[in-house]
């Protein structure tokens, strides 16, 4: 089995430590001398323990620059060439997480007692279809409105264009005038409604994890496994639950994909200004 970086590192120090050992031992040398080699040979000891089980620690500390410390120059995550699996690495294993949406039609809040019950009779099911951990859960995210309400920009400018040339003819033409003022009127409401209406919604998804020596293998357990789970919900549940490729991927494990930038900066313009 190949050694990772820790165990070289260790075996390094200990190869020095024996090698002073072996020299103390063999040549005539003071006892002074000896004293200070047995002091260096400790230290030797203890950093390659330390190196063995807590390099971790160590090794941000060693490349901090500027106040800043670099705990990984590694990509906490790759997405599968399938593009159905987040993958991350530990030594020489690879992990393959899949996702499956969970459409839910209904709130709680929507329900009587009786409902409630059986809802959580049905879930109580779900979370037995795997022999292998799996995660449910439901998560909230901010959806980026940005290219919409710019479409609606465009059409509004495009309307107003038409309003003004209507303006200039309105005695050739009064009624072209009315239409597209009525026009204006549509898609500055729409503008003006969109971009006060909040941006949130909510997602249920499970998630399954599997295991394997390389990315085809943990893939294929992985999407095996999220199948039979997205089967088994979509019966119970009685809803089509489905597994979740490509880009909405990032919706689970990328903090800005659930926070868009340019959403939060708009909102935060907005309160500035009415304040």
């Amino acid at each position: 089995m190949a050694f990772n970086f820790r165990s070289i590192i260790f075996i390094i120090l200990v190869g020095v430590a024996a090698f002073l050992i072996l020299i103390t031992s063999t040549l005539q040398i003071s006892t002074a001398i000896k004293f200070i080699i047995a002091i260096i040979i400790l230290m030797i000891d203890i950093l390659a323990f330390s190196t063995r089980y807590y390099l971790y620690l160590l090794g941000p500390l060693f490349r901090m620059k500027g106040g800043a410390i670099v705990l990984d120059n590694d990509d906490p995550f790759t997405m599968a060439s399938s593009g159905t699996s987040i993958i991350t690495r530990s030594e020489d294993d690879v992990y393959a997480s899949t996702f499956v949406k969970i459409p839910i039609y209904r709130s709680s809040t929507e329900m009587n007692d009786q409902e409630k019950l059986d809802f959580s009779r049905l879930f109580g099911r779900v979370l037995t279809l795997s022999k292998t951990p799996i995660k449910i859960a439901t998560q909230m995210y901010m959806v980026n409105k940005d290219e919409y309400i710019n479409k609606i920009k465009t059409k509004l400018n495009e309307a107003e264009g038409r309003y003004n040339d209507a303006l200039a003819k309105r005695v050739e033409n009064p009624t072209a005038l009315d239409r597209a003022k009525g026009e204006v009127t549509m898609w500055r409401n729409l503008s003006d409604s969109i971009s006060e209406t909040k941006s949130q919604t909510l997602v249920s998804f499970g998630m399954v994890t599997a295991i394997g020596g390389n990315e085809e293998e943990a893939v294929s357990l992985s999407n095996q496994q999220a199948e039979e789970l997205a089967s088994g919900i979509s019966s119970i549940l009685g809803v089509t639950a489905y597994l979740i490729k490509g880009e909405e991927l990032a919706l689970f494990v990328e903090p800005d994909a659930r926070i868009p930038l340019s959403t939060i900066s708009e909102r935060m313009k907005t309160r500035t200004e009415g304040m």
